[in-house]
């Protein structure tokens, strides 16, 4: 080898060996932290302002504003509040008309900072949508087993194009998509355990690619679809170990698309990556204060601290990515 091609073939090896430093750093930085430490908690039970009967769905606004569907019948059922719990105002009262709620069951934001809040107890005005300052807009979604038809609307998610998600987690077992507003898109999903069935769908969200993943609680999985409802992939299985569940319920995905899974009878979330590859968990560790009971719904803000709605003791856990 003469002396041109040895310095050509140690300047590949040398740009190879940057690509492939390089590659893996890409690589890792789509992954979430390694550990989320417990900051705060904020709520507790009750009526009052800036208390809960039973913390469920929650959600957060652009301005990292949280918002918190109070699942049980009581006067202002969404709560917004600051991201360190100060409470802003309420919404929604007890009622069966198109802007009441019965049981809030499912809640998300769009890009444009409106509310939209699924009522399990009220499929007949099944999604309604508010403006931030709790003003209401418009319902969609009435009761059946028909195109924009549900038995018991559950989760909801939004799209980039502010496009709605929600699942029907009674007879239906589907997925269905609106536009902003309330104009029915498709649905996909039926009942069962195989790929893309469902047994109880209860959460729904999409990646910055498209891409549509589902808790199918009782089949103990997640399901990832792409934008059109196929079938990609599946991951999880019943039980207590790394990646394995005991009811997931609620989803959130990061701006690298990690997915956060709620693993309510195992308290605890779970993160994975978007290929279904486990990464941490959180919530079952730490003192007694900081463990979560019974977690029901999770959001994220800008800064990736996740906020958990523990349904039992009615308040809010937030936990932060440790830098």
């Amino acid at each position: 080898m003469n002396f041109k091609n040895t310095f050509f073939f140690s300047g590949m090896m040398a740009l190879l060996s940057f690509l492939i430093f390089l590659n893996s750093m890409t690589y890792q930085s789509s992954f979430a932290a390694t550990e989320y430490e417990h900051k705060m908690k904020w709520g507790t039970k009750g009526v009052a302002i800036g208390q809960f009967n039973q913390a469920g769905a929650i959600a957060a606004d652009s301005e990292n504003n949280i918002y918190v569907a109070d699942f049980t019948g009581r006067s202002n059922m969404i709560q917004k509040f600051t991201d360190n719990g100060t409470f802003i105002l309420g919404f929604g009262v007890l009622g069966n008309g198109p802007q009441y709620f019965t049981n809030p069951a499912g809640i998300a934001v769009d890009s444009e900072n409106n509310i939209y809040v699924s009522d399990f107890g009220n499929p007949n005005y099944a999604i309604k949508k508010f403006s931030n300052d709790g003003k209401f807009i418009n319902s969609f979604g009435s009761f059946g087993l028909g195109d924009g038809e549900f038995i018991s609307p559950g989760g909801l998610g939004v799209d980039k194009e502010n496009n709605i998600y929600a699942t029907d987690f009674g007879e239906n077992n589907n997925v269905q998509k609106f536009d902003q507003n309330g104009n029915f898109i498709m649905k996909f999903g039926t009942y069962g355990s195989g790929d893309g069935r469902f047994l109880n769908p209860t959460d729904v969200e999409t990646d910055s690619l498209g891409n549509i993943f589902v808790a199918d609680s009782f089949n103990n999985r997640v399901q990832k679809f792409d934008q059109n409802g196929n079938f990609i992939m599946k991951f999880g299985k019943p039980g207590t170990g790394n990646g394995e569940f005991n009811t997931p319920i609620e989803l959130a995905i990061d701006s690298s698309d990690n997915i956060f899974v709620v693993d309510n009878n195992n308290n605890r979330v779970q993160i994975f990556n978007r290929d279904g590859g486990y990464i941490t968990q959180f919530g079952n560790q730490g003192t007694a204060s900081e463990r979560i009971q019974d977690p029901i719904g999770i959001t994220l803000d800008s800064s990736g601290n996740a906020y958990v709605a523990d349904g039992t003791d009615s308040d809010i856990h937030v936990f932060s990515p440790v830098k």
